[in-house]
């Protein structure tokens, strides 16, 4: 019995292990671990769109009736490109493109695709040849020997804001000029996140390249004219940027960290490599260069003394060639960690407004109104206190290196409080109390106010001349006869905040009783006396 249990045992753990492996995907057995990435599943698919099979387009009248049988938007005009966009494509184990457009002249736009490859090679994401004036926004791209593959005479081809992660290489663009690759995501590639050869002119700016197997930006093969500037090239197996023969090329404000080596240069001539981070790499640079122009970076492991605090070392940085200025700091430009925004306050009340500022380096503060507000590193606020207005404010945060950062925002001071109004009790009296009543009311305000007294709705008296203390005393009128009388004081500032009192005054009747008792009295002697007179004159009659 007890075998027969363990038996059924291994049979249940048998089935649940082959159920697992039959909803693995099958990798195609022509690859090798240089093609495939097999992280792919941490890269999700970031849209739901709708589902489409490989796009080919070869040549401009190809073009036009492939964007006529899918009923593309555009002509394929600067002013109206083809669009192709919202498309989920997923290629099978045959090594091709997802999207692949050769030798057309057309206009057109790639956009918010989601494009997932067959982890094999050669196979591309999206695959351009001999094709000017495209625009790839937005798409997400893995699994690909290539991500985006710009080859072959491409020009004026804009690539901004993509995720292209998790394929061998995720941008390789070569024998192309005029490229602008920016806002991208190239990380986790199992080469290199963005690769140029061969191409000129272009701009690489502002792109995320992380954790790739080799390098995380890559210029080869007599690349010139590029400017490469705010890219983030971080924990990269190899180099975070590697130059290999090129020239003229400008490299501004780019960071190199936590890589094996920040920077390397091979044959590489007349590059400008100004304002960048070299920070806790393996080793911060390899230089085999000629006429490189080091010059104002920040080197992580530079050991000289600032003496007068400018924040540039006094001795130079040496590697065989030398960078004369090394930065103190990271020349990371002024952040606002939360951008300031308008702020309203109540008249009378202090403004104090934190300021989020990030910045590794000494910065001062700057605001345009400095006879009302002071700064200091972590808040603003007012100097005294702030008449009701609006008090637009610029701030201006800048760094030793003259990094400097902007924030525009109003400061609203308002009145929404009504006037303070101290009031009697409410009175109660009779008729014919001869006491002099009076009803007094006290009103302050920290703007100037008026008032209005009214006696059961009708205006008694008033006052026009604002002020902002008022003491008002008014007598109750012997006249007034046995009744209820709501006096009713308002008080209004000049923003039109009001405050109203209300007393109460019953002038209570005299009771009928009381009224009579004299007439009474006055009747009852009346009777005596005739009663005393008629007694008399019938006596005088006997």
């Amino acid at each position: 019995m007890f075998r027969l249990e363990k038996a059924c045992r291994y049979a249940a753990l048998l089935v649940l292990v082959l159920l697992l492996l039959n909803t693995m995907p099958v990798m195609p057995v022509s690859i090798t671990s240089h093609d495939v990435n097999y992280e792919t599943k941490k890269l999700p698919s970031i849209r739901a769109n709708n589902p489409h099979g490989p796009i080919s387009i070869d040549g401009d009248t190809n073009f036009s009736a492939t964007a006529l049988a899918e009923s593309w938007s555009g002509d394929g005009s600067a002013q109206a490109p083809y669009i192709i966009e919202n498309y989920d494509i997923t290629l099978g184990v045959t090594p091709e493109a997802s999207i692949s457009i050769t030798n057309t002249r057309a206009n057109y736009t790639i956009q918010g695709c989601n494009l997932i490859g067959p982890a094999a090679t050669p196979s591309y994401g999206i695959h351009l040849e001999n094709s000017t004036n495209s625009r790839i926004f937005n798409n997400l791209i893995t699994n690909f020997a290539h991500g985006l593959n710009v080859s072959g005479g491409c020009s004026n081809i804009e690539v901004t804001g993509n995720n292209i992660s998790y394929n061998s290489y995720g941008i390789w663009c070569e024998d192309s000029d005029y490229l602008t690759i920016t806002q991208n995501q190239c990380s986790h590639n199992i080469l290199t996140g963005i690769y140029l050869s061969n191409s000129n002119d272009g701009t690489i700016s502002g792109n995320t390249c992380s954790g790739n197997g080799d390098n995380g930006l890559h210029l080869t093969s007599n690349s010139f004219y590029n400017v490469v500037t705010e890219n983030f090239c971080t924990g990269n197996t190899n180099c975070g940027i590697r130059l290999q023969a090129v020239g003229w090329s400008t490299f501004e404000n780019n960071t190199s960290s936590e890589n094996d080596i920040g920077i390397w240069t091979t044959a590489a001539s007349y590059c400008p490599i100004h304002w960048n981070i070299f920070a806790n790499n393996t080793d911060n640079i390899l230089d085999d260069g000629v006429n490189m122009y080091w010059d104002y970076n920040y080197w992580s492991d530079y050991a000289g003394s600032d003496a007068n605090s400018d924040g540039i070392g006094d001795t130079s940085y040496n590697f065989g060639y030398a960078d004369f200025h090394p930065l103190m700091f990271p020349p990371f430009p002024v952040e606002w960690v939360q951008l300031p925004i308008d702020q309203q306050i109540e008249y009378g009340s202090d403004f104090l407004y934190p300021l989020s500022i990030n910045c590794p380096a000494p910065y001062n503060l700057w605001v345009n109104d400095s006879t009302n507000f002071s700064l200091n590193a972590d808040f603003i606020s007012s100097n005294t206190i702030l008449a009701v207005g609006d008090y637009p404010l610029t701030v201006n945060a800048t760094n030793i290196y003259g990094y400097r950062t902007e924030a525009v925002f109003t400061v609203m001071v308002r009145d929404t409080i009504p006037p303070t109004i101290t009031h009697p009790s409410d009175l109660s009296y009779r008729a014919d109390d001869d006491t002099d009543y009076q009803l007094q009311w006290t009103m302050s305000d920290l703007s100037p106010l008026t008032y209005m007294l009214l006696r059961n709705g009708t205006q008694v008296t008033s006052y026009d001349t604002p002020t902002t203390s008022i003491f008002f005393t008014t007598n109750i009128e012997d006249s007034l006869g046995p009744g209820v009388y709501n006096f009713t004081m308002v008080a209004e500032d000049i923003w039109g905040n009001v405050g109203t009192d209300m007393v109460l005054v019953t002038i209570l009747p005299i009771p009928i009783m009381e009224l009579m008792l004299p007439w009474l009295v006055v009747g009852a002697v009346v009777i005596v006396v005739v009663s005393v007179i008629i007694i008399i004159m019938r006596k005088r009659r006997k």
